[in-house]
């Protein structure tokens, strides 16, 4: 009976209880040493990067105006319904694989196949995107150093006059893979000093940016109309979804059931209350019709007089974007066992 309740061949599913020993016999275990803060840096990690420094200005000036904050709100309700699922689902069953191994258990292995192969192209596109991403704040920084790049090294064909290969990206993408195979202790490390690093940027942006806030640049709030804004949460959406990354690595937790769905939340809340900050920000101190889709804040405390705090959000924002590579590229590997 049991054997016909969970099915055979690809619509087998794999018991629950069984997954701790079907894996003990199936080769070496991974190492249980992150904890709940490192867990939570590395879903904030995930989360904040391209949202804040790419996506946010790219919205604001094309697609919703200032109203590219309630672009970010819709985008983190329904995150955070999907961020609940993944708590469970994490707290229930701790093991790498995050969405793979959960389809396995509960839908069988036909439907854990595709998810598993999903997966590994959502990690591997949103890697080459977001890499693709820190060009913009590269050039800028670039060219406020007077240096000019030649241009066969600043994106793929058919992305601009000259262009050849976004070099900076693929070398970013290179130095990220080498950190991950020093182990996860080491890689866990890099990852929550950078991400400290990320967020103290972030809360400079928003505390210096705040004081530069003009109101006139909210009227319009709503330039594109409603459907503006959740045309815009629609494309800022995977920039609030790098819990699921995360949620891979559960079994180098040190107490994934515990820790692995207070760090899903934790990360999603930590995240949005600093999106929605840096929006507010970012859309009061320039007009949405003059904000640069590339490297908005950077460009936007330029216009204030702000220079040098641009250069360094510049970095901070390359920074940032270094993370997400990081949080996904791990997801990959990890989904990929």
């Amino acid at each position: 009976m049991a054997g016909l309740r969970m099915g055979e061949g690809i619509l087998r599913r794999k018991p629950i209880e069984r997954i701790d020993e079907t894996e003990a016999g199936e080769g070496t275990r991974l190492e249980r040493s992150l904890g709940l803060w490192q867990l939570t840096a590395i879903g904030v990690g995930g989360i904040i990067g391209a949202g804040i420094f790419t996506l946010a200005g790219t919205v604001a000036n094309g697609t919703a105006g200032p109203a590219v904050l309630v672009s970010f709100l819709i985008a983190g309700v329904a995150s955070a319904a999907a961020a609940l699922s993944y708590a469970e689902f994490a707290g229930l069953i701790p093991k790498a694989g995050s969405a793979y191994t959960y389809g396995y258990a509960v839908l069988g292995e036909l439907a854990g196949w595709f998810i598993g192969w999903d997966l590994l192209l959502e990690y591997t596109a949103i890697v080459a995107v977001v890499a693709i991403g820190i060009s913009g704040y590269f050039s800028f920084l670039v060219g406020e150093m007077g240096a000019d790049l030649p241009a066969w090294m600043l994106g793929a064909p058919g992305t601009g006059d000259g262009h050849r290969v976004d070099l900076f990206a693929a070398l970013l993408c290179l130095l990220i893979a080498y950190l991950l195979t020093l182990g996860i202790r080491n890689a866990a490390r890099f990852e929550t000093v950078v991400v400290i690093l990320k967020v103290l940027v972030v809360l400079l942006v928003i505390g210096v940016g705040m004081f530069h806030i003009d109101t006139a640049n909210y009227d319009p709030f709503f330039p594109y109309g409603v459907g503006g804004a959740f045309t815009g949460a629609a494309t800022v959406f995977f920039a609030v979804f790098g819990y699921d990354a995360m949620s891979t690595a559960a079994e180098e937790s040190k107490d994934a059931q515990r820790h692995m769905p207070k760090a899903i939340i934790y990360s999603l809340v930590v995240s949005m209350v600093l999106y929605v900050a840096a929006c507010l920000v970012l859309t009061g101190m320039q007009d949405y019709k003059d904000i640069d889709p590339e490297s908005g804040f950077s460009t936007a405390f330029k216009a204030v007089g702000l220079s040098g705090l641009a250069d360094v959000i510049a970095v901070g924002a390359i920074i940032g974007i270094l993370t997400v590579m990081f949080t996904f590229m791990l997801g990959q590997s990890l989904a990929a066992r």
